[in-house]
Formats: C-alpha cells, structure tokens, sequence
C-alpha cells in the first residue's frame, strides 16, 4: 500500500470484486481505508497490515470461491506487481566476540564475508583480515 503500484493494484482489484456486482468505487474506498489505517498504525503498524491482509485474503478467496473465471486474472494482477515492486533488500549484521584467547568466526547471508580483528589484551593494536 506504500508503493508507486498501489493504484494499479487498487484500480484492478476493484475490477475484480465488480464481477460480484460490487461497485468498483466502494472497493477502492475499502481499500482506501485499509490503506489508511495501516498508515495511521504507528508502532502497531505490523500487527494492523497483518490484519487488512487477512481481511482481503479472506475476501479474495470468496471471490475466487463464487467466480472461479477470476483466477487468471487475480493471477495476473499478482503477476505485474511482483514485477514492479522493488526487489527486496535484506541487511543482517552479527556481532560474533571471543575472549581470553579464543577464536571465533562467524558468517551469515548470500555472499557474506568474514571480517576477522585481532586483538591482544591492554594493548590497543588491531589487524584486519577479510577472508571472504
């Protein structure tokens, strides 16, 4: 709800629940409205998205029930928003320590690398190896 494809999603679901002879109008003000209360959510922003997208997947699913012809084209719609969605983007950071003398290594993610710093005790010196 909080991407550029919003309309388009908002405008083709509502084409949809009109072959229950729902008016596209009154969909698009649900919509809205869920939209809305996501937005106004604040720190309970999660658990109220996971709500709306319960209440459309329930709704979706007794669209499909009645109007089974409208698979290919919810199909469709989930199809060309996927394609412009931007691509997700996933950061881990892990923080691995060993004391007195050990070692520890640690790695996490597609790609990951190693950053591994040496330390000997009082003495502030520091190396770095990147073992990739």
């Amino acid at each position: 709800m909080a991407t550029s494809v919003w309309q388009l999603a908002r405008t083709r679901t509502a084409a949809l629940f009109a072959r229950r002879g729902e008016s596209p109008r009154e969909i698009e003000t649900q919509l809205d409205r869920s939209a809305a209360r996501v937005d106004a959510a604040g720190a309970d922003g999660e658990a109220v998205r996971s709500g709306q997208v319960a209440r459309w997947r329930d709704d979706l699913a007794d669209l499909l029930r009645d109007h089974p012809d409208a698979e290919g084209e919810l199909q469709a719609l989930i199809d060309e928003v996927q394609r412009q969605l931007p691509p997700q983007q996933h950061q881990w950071i892990q923080n691995v320590s060993a004391r007195t003398g050990g070692t520890a290594f640690g790695a996490l993610g597609p790609n990951s690398s190693v950053h591994v710093h040496y330390h000997s005790g009082a003495r502030d010196t520091e190396g770095a190896e990147d073992i990739g």
